[in-house]
């Protein structure tokens, strides 16, 4: 790898790798393609337009070909963004030995407001560990230890991967004891409409990362209280009438810097992203009237 020049590998296993060796500085972003779902916030945020997509290719109802991200090695600066909006963490952003973000531990990006609490001492064995059944990406383990005493079966630990899950409340759903909760970072409202969707086509289904749109009796249907508002359905669904996801709230620590509210602004829609632009105007002309009296 020549020194300051970005290599780029994409490996066998769907993983897009770029690299960047300057001197006392390594750096390294991966995107999976095998976790990303198109939502394309990434590329709507890129500053430099670094990272494009495909087109998705639905056939028959069925997606055939999901939508591709990829990243110009020439184009990309490592500034991590596209790793802090994942909703799906499908990037992954290191410098030397730190995998936080400098756009985050300078204050200039908060951290996005993600939770996911256990009560253990609520759980009980008999459940069949379905938090850890009905995660999507197998992001839940439950660990089981039989009482030397009483030989009843008990609940040790239920431990969370908290790179791999995307907090889509499927394991809080599932739960039959309420001791899990979970609250993600986007929220929103998805406007779906089964009457305009073409017979026999499920290609939001095919995408969906947490199950919210699935198939019952042949029929698409919502279930809006585990969607994580990521947009990759809408990005699939061949009949704009049908599906529409309207992000209203990102939810994040207190930064609050111009950055981001413009990047918020990208993502949001709606009332919340007239509201964000009028901030960004009235930031601007702050700025400009400080400016003068300076």
């Amino acid at each position: 790898m020549r020194l300051g020049k970005t290599a780029k590998t994409k490996t066998l296993d769907h993983r897009v790798v770029l690299e960047r060796q300057m001197i006392g500085l390594a750096q390294t972003l991966a995107l999976d393609q095998n976790k990303c779902t198109g939502c394309r916030d990434c590329q709507v945020i890129c500053p430099r337009e670094a990272i494009s997509s495909t087109d998705p290719v639905v056939e028959k109802g069925t997606l055939k070909r999901p939508i591709r991200m990829d990243i110009d090695p020439n184009l990309c600066h490592f500034c991590g963004q596209c790793a802090i909006v994942c909703p799906t963490k499908a990037f992954f952003w290191r410098e030397n030995q730190e995998e936080i973000p400098g756009l985050i531990s300078s204050g200039i990006f908060p951290v996005l407001q993600e939770e996911i609490n256990i009560q253990t001492d609520k759980c009980k064995a008999d459940c069949g560990s379905v938090c850890a059944s009905s995660c999507p990406v197998d992001a839940v383990t439950v660990k089981i230890y039989r009482d030397p005493d009483t030989g009843e079966e008990k609940i040790a630990a239920v431990e969370v991967d908290k790179i791999a899950c995307f907090y889509c409340h499927k394991c809080e759903q599932a739960c039959p004891y309420d001791a899990i909760r979970v609250d993600c970072s986007r929220y929103g409202i998805v406007i779906f409409s089964p009457q305009y969707c073409p017979q026999g086509c499920y290609a939001c289904t095919d995408i969906c990362p947490s199950g919210a749109l699935h198939v019952e009796n042949e029929r698409v249907k919502l279930d809006e209280s585990a969607c994580i508002y990521c947009r990759s359905c809408q990005n699939v669904c061949p009949v704009d009438e049908a599906l529409e996801i309207k992000r209203e709230k990102i939810r994040h620590g207190p930064v609050c810097s111009q950055l981001w509210v413009e990047i918020q602004a990208k993502l949001v829609s709606g009332p919340a992203k007239a509201r964000l632009i009028e901030e960004i105007a009235l930031r601007k002309r702050d700025r400009a009237f400080r400016t003068r009296i300076d």
